[in-house]
């Protein structure tokens, strides 16, 4: 069976264009995927070569659905009958009822789309809740989300990457030890991209993996994303006693109320957007000032060289005498 490498290296069909390092993992990420009737979307198509390669990688598969904004991919047009192509857009309700009308539930969604931050949390927060337990969603060129005309920067709270760390932070729930949601957590991502997050569908959040450029957030049961009771296997405790009686003992909630690192003291997103547009303006005063700066400088050096050549014209007067 071919790998995914050898598929992409034979293609001869429509193009697809994708990282190596995509390539690679996603040889790991999907191979337990390869032959199960799966059901696979794939937000951001370009020329549409994706689909072939996917059709050629899940022969099992019962449909393979890609979407793009972009009008032109009316024209591809695919001999399979699994592929199917969704043209719009994929955060807009009508664009969705249709993918929802070609299948209810995907084993595997990628967003490959615009790249901008809003519009990746804007496929999780649709998709995620239809797809199976079991399954995968997969962001790429996750790199974007450092760039502003991205929607994004190395500290900006609302980028695309920042949500998929806050993401990390509900796989650990358990250990909270405050009265806080799943859902709560995301609340400012809410009022930023005016979406909503169902508690249940957050608790089967299985693991958040962050690759370069890619985050892989897979989809299991609520007890299977839990802790779950302690084992301890053996008899002998010759180091550290007491932890053989612990055997299948279940796991104890802390109370971490009282510890002020676990309280969130800006509850209002808006409080930050302000510091951080304060942060820019001045940071665009400091641009300026510096700029005025340079301009002194030059003025103070021509001033200095007009005195200097006007005392060199008037020594040179004077010697003549």
């Amino acid at each position: 069976m071919n790998s995914l490498q050898d598929l992409y290296s034979l293609h001869q069909g429509k193009v697809s264009d994708k990282w190596n390092l995509y390539i690679k993992e996603y040889d790991r990420l999907l191979n337990d995927y390869r032959n199960i009737p799966i059901s696979l979307l794939e937000i951001g198509i370009q020329n549409g070569g994706s689909l072939e390669i996917w059709a050629e990688y899940f022969n099992q598969a019962t449909s393979l659905i890609g979407c793009d904004i972009n009008l032109d991919c009316h024209q591809l047009k695919y001999v399979n009958p699994k592929i199917s192509v969704v043209v719009g857009d994929s955060s807009h309700p009508e664009t969705l009822n249709q993918i929802f009308g070609l299948s209810e539930k995907f084993d595997i969604v990628i967003d490959d789309g615009s790249h901008r931050s809003k519009d990746i949390v804007h496929a999780f927060a649709s998709l995620f809740p239809a797809i199976n337990l079991g399954g995968i969603f997969i962001a790429e060129d996750l790199h974007c989300s450092y760039w502003e005309e991205f929607e994004g920067g190395l500290f900006d709270r609302n980028s695309s990457i920042s949500f998929f760390k806050s993401l990390a932070d509900i796989v650990n729930f358990q250990h909270w030890g405050v009265s806080k949601t799943r859902s709560q957590l995301l609340n400012h991502f809410c009022a930023k991209y005016s979406i909503s997050f169902n508690e249940e569908d957050l608790a089967e959040i299985h693991s958040v993996e962050f690759i370069n450029s890619m985050c892989v957030v897979r989809k299991k049961s609520v007890s299977a994303c839990e802790l779950g009771n302690r084992f301890v296997a053996g008899k002998e405790e010759l180091v550290v006693q007491g932890h053989a009686k612990a055997h299948l003992t279940s796991y104890e909630i802390r109370n971490e109320t009282r510890n002020p690192l676990s309280q969130d003291v800006i509850e209002d997103s808006s409080y930050v957007d302000a510091l951080l547009k304060e942060l820019q303006d001045k940071t665009e005063k400091i641009h300026q000032l510096d700029d005025e700066v340079q301009v002194l400088k030059q003025t103070i050096r021509k001033n200095r060289l007009s005195k200097l050549i006007k005392q060199i014209f008037k020594n040179s007067f004077t010697g003549s005498k």
